[in-house]
């Protein structure tokens, strides 16, 4: 009886999480393709290239509005390597 009892809660548990999910998931979809830059129309930003150096250090080339920025990526942060207009 108590093993049936143990049973019966966990699937009400369960229930209660998967009803949640799915109430809760379209709306947190919308809002994950607003905040990603893969989800936007106009693509503002474009990764041209990721290149790794050593372990915990990489070079990634950006586009953003049409200005190329080369950063270089370590495991203390970032930095501007280079900054330069690509209509030019």
């Amino acid at each position: 009886m108590d093993l049936l009892y143990s049973f019966l809660k966990v699937l009400l548990s369960l229930a209660i999480v998967i009803v949640i999910i799915l109430i809760v998931l379209p709306y947190t979809h919308q809002l994950l393709l607003k905040l990603s830059l893969k989800g936007r129309s106009k693509g503002q930003v474009k990764i041209i290239s990721i290149q790794p150096l050593l372990r915990g250090a990489f070079i990634v080339e950006l586009e953003i509005k049409g200005i190329y920025i080369v950063i270089l990526v370590t495991e203390r942060g970032a930095d501007v390597i280079h900054r330069d207009s690509a209509n030019t």
